[in-house]
């Protein structure tokens, strides 16, 4: 059953205030400034004609441009600050005041719209803008947005009447230009009109019935129901496409769709690195042998992929793969997507992010030893990465707010926790306004409060989560009656002002297993690393304060070579949690450690602390592991 997003308005607390602040403070409050691309007025007065230089071409701008204006709305929602807010207001309200007589937003001159050659930005660039419009709308419920949207969407359907996928795509901009059906599906969802999902599916068949010269064909029908073919294409495009059949399953209820999203989520599962992202450096696939020529074009030769600890995860498959189980929870109403959402925030997401929030890696990985340009250049921390594509900034300033959007779920009239965040949320809901109050540390601790103020009564519910084997949960400081189903624990009753729920998880330390033989440690939704101190080298200063490029290398005889010691049950030996006293924000400094019983390279056993791994910037994750350990533990 659907699953629905409660909207409201919410008060981040704690480390999630301070981490969003910093993402104000960072790249997300002035890509504009630190990049020339982001402030163009490409949607309004600036628009452009179709360019291109080696593999840049003109849309590129409007990528950018569209990325970063969704992701500082999004943010300015969560924050509710209120400059933000009058900046996200003129944001939008600049799309609809350029908007054509004709209904068209987007950005060329006349000249050059949808106009279909070898790169085609066009309805890419446009469905950048109407996620904007609908982040919007969707907080705001400004009919006059949704208006312009509907505008917009039957001028994209008048003009596109041939074939987009006919001409091989050149350079990635056809592929993404399938993510139009995302815009389409946003705006379906309420006004409701046959038009926009019968161009969908016909879009789809034209993406599905084409071969691109391009890598973007995994999510193609005949590509994605054959077991033989792995993925393999440019990570971004796999991801992003990923969440098209299911959008379509749900427009249509053609259970078609919602096989080959099934059956794109198994072979997804197979690209996986341990800390939840796809691996996509810049291809999932994992290059095989020399380039061959097949129907005059131009194809590399790539396999399966190999995820291993140390192959890299591209920023903008993250962000993607964090929109498809955004989706998925509220589509399939399966709240195990929370989890999956969950895992990917808290380690791929903050791993290849610095804390500071004004700096990503465009290319991270879990076994990360040299995060530096000479290694290549998507490896340095960057707040634009404009030697390669500003793709990655933006996208990564999206992910946080898109998480906290989805802290609250309902289902019929009960209000269900989906994720375990520092905040406040105001909303209305069973016959009046009410407000859930999150005490917590989560991630950091398992222990979470629900205090509610307000007039209405609601039933209540959490996610559980796979990890929380026990857990306990009290109503007013006493034990409360529950139901457990499908991953949701449902209490006895109704809440009503006053009342306090407090629930605690008791998560164990889980051993994790890579692809190639060696292994990871989790607690809870945290996957852990040994932290390697870095120097930092400032290589690059922007004309903005503060932010710079750097270079991250090992400081001078630092070593991470360490074998761990694992006994006959597959437990880690002596492996224990510790809270260290003092810290002011987890991520600068950890709250929470593992203290684990290794070997280093001289086989001497040593205590090895490992901490949070979005909490290092250069980091090993995974070891290999010695099993025997009977005599070793009596050293």
């Amino acid at each position: 059953m659907k699953l629905e997003m409660i909207r409201g308005e919410i008060k981040p607390a704690g480390w999630l205030k301070e981490f969003l602040r910093r993402d104000l403070r960072g790249i997300t409050g002035n890509l504009d400034k630190l990049f020339p691309d982001a402030a163009q007025d490409i949607f309004g007065k600036e628009k452009v004609v179709h360019k291109e230089d080696g593999y840049w071409s003109s849309w590129w701008t409007g990528e950018t441009n569209g990325n970063w204006i969704e992701a500082y709305v999004r943010l300015a929602f969560v924050l509710r600050d209120s400059e933000m807010l009058e900046r996200a207001r003129a944001i939008v309200y600049n799309l609809i005041e350029n908007q054509e007589e004709d209904g068209y937003i987007g950005i060329y001159v006349p000249s050059a719209r949808y106009v279909v050659t070898k790169r085609y930005g066009e309805l890419w660039t446009q469905s950048r803008a109407m996620r904007t419009m609908l982040a919007y709308y969707e907080n705001t419920q400004d009919e006059r947005v949704l208006d312009s949207l509907e505008r917009m969407a039957d001028n994209i359907v008048k003009n596109v009447k041939e074939s987009v996928f006919e001409i091989p795509d050149e350079d990635g901009s056809k592929g993404h230009s399938l993510m139009i059906i995302d815009g389409l599906y946003g705006l379906w969802k309420y006004r409701k009109k046959d038009a926009y999902r019968d161009f969908c599916l016909w879009f789809y068949e034209d993406y599905c019935a084409h071969a691109s010269q391009f890598l973007q064909d995994d999510l193609r029908m005949n590509y994605v129901f054959n077991p033989e073919e792995p993925f393999v294409g440019h990570g971004p495009h796999t991801c992003e496409m990923l969440r098209i059949p299911l959008l379509l399953f749900y427009m249509t209820g053609d259970s078609r769709f919602e096989l080959a999203w099934r059956c794109g989520l198994i072979k997804m599962q197979k690209n996986l690195e341990l800390s939840g992202s796809c691996k996509s450096d810049e291809f999932i696939g994992t290059y095989q042998c020399s380039l061959v020529m097949e129907n005059d074009l131009r194809t590399t030769v790539f396999g399966g992929s190999l995820p291993l600890p140390s192959t890299a995860y591209e920023y903008c498959s993250t962000a993607e793969l964090a929109i498809d189980y955004y989706e998925a929870v509220q589509i399939t109403g399966d709240i195990s997507f929370g989890e999956r959402f969950e895992w990917l925030v808290y380690n791929a997401g903050l791993a290849s992010k610095h804390p500071s929030g004004k700096m990503i890696q465009y290319l991270g990985a879990d076994n990360m030893y040299d995060a530096s340009a000479c290694v290549n250049p998507r490896f340095d921390y960057s707040p634009t990465h404009d030697d390669a594509a500003v793709c990655c900034a933006p996208n990564s300033c999206k992910l946080m707010p898109l998480f906290v959007e989805q802290a609250f779920l309902q289902k019929d009239d009960t209000v269900i926790a989906n994720l375990f965040l520092p905040l406040s949320f105001r909303f209305a809901h069973a016959g009046g306004e009410n407000e859930i109050t999150e005490t917590t540390e989560y991630p950091f601790r398992y222990g979470v409060k629900f205090t509610v103020k307000g007039a209405g009564k609601f039933p209540f519910a959490f996610r559980l989560p796979s990890y929380a084997k026990t857990f306990t949960v009290t109503k007013n400081g006493a034990p409360v009656a529950y139901e457990t189903e499908n991953g949701i624990v449902s209490l006895e009753g109704k809440l009503k002002k006053g009342d306090t729920v407090a629930v605690e998880f008791h998560p164990e330390i889980t051993v994790i297993r890579a692809v190639d033989g060696t292994y990871a440690l989790s607690y809870g939704t945290l996957l852990f690393a040994k932290d390697i101190p870095a120097d930092c080298k400032k290589n690059r200063k922007y004309d903005l304060a503060g932010f710079w490029d750097c270079d991250y290398t090992p400081k001078a005889h630092e070593d991470w070579n360490y074998t761990l010691f694992m006994d006959a049950c597959g437990e880690c030996a002596k492996a224990q949690i510790e809270y260290p006293e003092g810290t002011a924000y987890p991520l600068d400094t950890p709250s929470i450690v593992i203290n684990v019983k290794a070997l280093d390279r001289y086989a001497y056993p040593v205590d090895l602390k490992l901490v949070p791994i979005g909490a290092t910037t250069l980091r090993r994750t995974t070891f290999p592991v010695l099993c025997d350990t009977q005599k070793i533990y009596k050293i």
